[in-house]
């Protein structure tokens, strides 16, 4: 039976795409692209960057303060 399928599908003609199709798609799509591109960021990516960045800043600051390097967790060093 799957043989038969196949046989049937390579036989049967696909027609062409039409020539605007490239375009109309891209014409839908990119404007959407580009929004979600910027929504994930501006929510995701710049929170994460300014946290991870803001804690660095912060600590070393306090290690400025301080002269002492604060340390979390374990101390892998050993």
């Amino acid at each position: 039976m799957a043989s038969d399928l196949l046989q049937t599908l390579a036989n049967d003609q696909v027609p062409t795409r039409p020539g605007e199709l490239k375009r109309q798609v891209h014409h839908r799509l990119n404007p959407l692209l580009v929004t979600l591109h910027l929504a994930e960021f501006v929510l995701q990516t710049l929170p994460y960057a300014f946290y991870h960045f803001l804690r660095a800043l912060l600590g070393a600051c306090l290690f400025s303060l301080t002269g002492e390097f604060r340390n979390e967790g374990e101390d892998h060093a050993k």
